[in-house]
């Protein structure tokens, strides 16, 4: 009995020792995270709101030296005409950018390669169907340009095309493609991308991921995307379960006005026109396939050109009195100055972008 006694009895002592060291633990963390959060809360009511973005200040000013995200046109033709785009419709000469304009590009481009995040070589047509768009993505490879992406509604992505990137060894140069499915079935895709046929854009859309395994590559990285609207949304369920398990990512979109250009209740959302800053003008460089520097990928008809390659350098037009002035318009939300384009836009959603304190300084 006694052994016994004095076995509980050191349980019991065992037990209050860690019950007492738990709870000196506790204490110590709970007094330490809420004299945290207290300091925390003090350095944000003391130090001022300038200090607080310094680091977003010099990102920043580093954008409106030089953008970092281009869209180059390097063909305006598609042999699509899908009823949500105003492509088919632009008034626009047809074709292709030549050589001598995408090189003067990509050389001044190469000067701020740890700038520059991403080049999408599309803009208003279907890039693959440029016969030179192996060449221009090995061009940028020799300048040493890794960032570059596609948007191709796949039909013409074929065989051939797949087999000459992995040949001249570009998937590296070629981060991502996004490949522009708008259905599961054959209906639905055709009711979309009209004049597609869904059957080649789906197989190529597959032999460009086993081409990718064979040659035991990462890259490209291939993103099927749906723009989902009122005749597709049923099915954006069965794409995603598609999609999963054979690609890397799967995208679905909103769908937008096209700056004021498309009107269909189809694709309208409650959003109203300008309902939040555009960030476009902040950060990218939209390039026709003539070295036209127009205001944003929307202006398909390049009605607000403000600028020209051949005459100017990326940096000059950058940073000149159109687009400063373009800027300072959207900060102040000066809605009159605005270009037309601007004004009836549906695609910067509420809360999508935003831009930080200082720039209400700045200007």
């Amino acid at each position: 009995m006694k052994k016994l006694y004095l076995f509980n009895r050191t349980v019991v002592y065992k037990f209050l020792t860690l019950y007492m060291s738990l709870r000196h633990i506790l204490f110590e963390v709970f007094y330490r995270w809420h004299s945290f959060k207290k300091i925390k809360f003090y350095i944000k009511k003391i130090i001022p709101k300038t200090i607080f973005n310094y680091f977003h200040k010099r990102k920043i000013e580093k954008l409106l030296k030089f953008p970092e995200a281009f869209s180059i046109e390097t063909v305006n033709i598609c042999n699509a005409k899908c009823w949500f785009c105003p492509q088919p419709e632009h008034t626009r000469t047809k074709g292709y950018m030549n050589f001598d304009i995408y090189k003067k590009i990509i050389d001044e481009i190469s000067n701020h390669k740890k700038h520059v995040k991403s080049i999408a070589l599309f803009m208003d047509g279907e890039p693959s169907l440029h016969k030179e768009l192996v060449k221009f993505l090995i061009y940028a490879k020799e300048k040493k340009i890794k960032d570059i992406y596609l948007s191709s509604n796949m039909e013409f992505f074929n065989e051939k095309l797949i087999n000459k990137i992995f040949e001249n060894k570009l998937d590296g140069t070629l981060k991502y493609v996004i490949a522009s499915l708008d259905g599961v079935s054959e209906t639905t895709h055709q009711n979309n991308r009209i004049g597609v046929d869904t059957k080649k854009a789906y197989q190529n859309t597959l032999l460009l991921l086993e081409k990718r395994k064979k040659n035991l590559s990462i890259y490209p990285w291939v993103f099927p995307r749906m723009l989902v609207n009122e005749t597709n949304k049923h099915e954006e369920r069965d794409f995603y379960l598609y999609w999963k398990n054979k690609s890397d990512k799967v995208l679905t979109t909103f769908m937008h006005n096209w700056g004021g250009q498309i009107d269909d209740k189809l694709i309208h959302s409650n959003e109203n026109p300008f309902s939040s800053i555009c960030y476009f003008p902040f950060s990218q460089c939209f390039i026709q396939l003539d070295g036209s520097v127009r205001i944003c990928c929307l202006d398909v008809n390049g009605k607000e050109i403000f600028g020209d390659i051949k005459q100017s350098s990326i940096e000059q037009i950058w940073n000149n009195q159109n687009f400063n002035e373009l800027r300072k318009n959207l900060i102040n939300n000066n809605k009159e100055a605005l270009p037309k384009i601007c004004k009836e836009c549906t695609y910067p959603k509420k809360g999508q972008w935003t831009l930080p304190f200082f720039w209400q300084q700045g200007f």
